[in-house]
């Protein structure tokens, strides 16, 4: 593991913490799959964010080098005190990127048993025993996030954008984890329908939960969505982490503004 010291980020959400880079790779199935870590400095112990890419794949990194993009807000988390794990786990499947729907329905059960394996590897960080498990998920990272949080009760939140309820991986856990859908109403790739039927399904089974439709947006948000997106996703993990509040604080209506 290679690790590097940085400052905190320029984002429009306030940060509270610098963090260290640093990259692993982990062995599944043969196959080598490159992990990269954001953890806040300090003693902690942090919370877990276990981020998901969508099907086109993660950033490309060099080896030791932090990348000076973000793909989808792990700086942003990390400088929140957010410690986040962002596995490439497409690498698993010897793949860079998924480009049709057929591919990833294939691959669906597959990568469920890999990012299930790349999420219990994360949860041995030592900065993060004892505090929340929380996913956040794009697209396929969507899909695979809501797969996981319905599983593994260690989960307690998981914040979603672009995906959808995965057809035949419902809740399988007597405690619910608290869930964030976000989705642009003008999405072509995944409609917004999908959204509504991880809500309506969530409300129907007692599992709290928000849902944000952003009209106008496509599939591929604008960075303003993103930043939104963002600030509800921190906002969500933080009132969760803090002491004596839970999922429950989470209100279970549809709020569309």
């Amino acid at each position: 593991m290679v690790c590097i010291p940085v400052h905190a980020t320029q984002t429009g959400i306030p940060k509270t913490c610098t963090y260290r880079y640093s990259q692993e790779t982990v062995t599944i199935g043969g196959r080598n799959v490159l992990v990269e870590y954001y953890q806040p400095d300090g003693r902690g112990p942090f919370p877990l964010v276990f981020m998901l890419h969508g099907s086109t794949g993660a950033l490309s990194v060099k080896a030791g080098r932090e990348p000076t993009s973000e793909n989808f807000g792990e700086k942003t988390l990390a400088t929140n005190c957010l410690a986040v794990a962002l596995p490439h786990y497409l690498e698993a499947i010897g793949r860079k990127s998924l480009v049709s729907r057929e591919d990833m329905v294939a691959h669906f059960p597959e990568l469920i048993s890999v990012t299930g394996v790349l999420l219990s590897q994360a949860e041995m960080l030592p900065l993060v025993r004892g505090k929340p498990v929380f996913i956040f998920g794009e697209s396929l990272g969507g899909y695979l996030g809501i797969a996981l949080a319905f599983e593994r009760n260690e989960v307690s939140a998981i914040s979603e954008f672009g995906g959808g309820l995965p057809t035949g991986h419902l809740l399988m856990r007597r405690r619910r984890p608290a869930v964030l859908v976000s989705h642009g109403g003008a999405d072509m790739l995944v409609p917004p329908s999908e959204a509504e039927s991880l809500r309506d399904y969530c409300v129907a089974n007692g599992i709290p939960v928000q849902m944000k439709i952003y009209q106008g947006e496509s599939h591929y948000l604008s960075a303003g969505a993103r930043t939104k997106i963002l600030s509800k996703t921190v906002e969500l993990f933080n009132r969760i982490d803090a002491p004596g509040r839970g999922a429950e604080t989470l209100s279970q209506a549809h709020k569309d503004k």
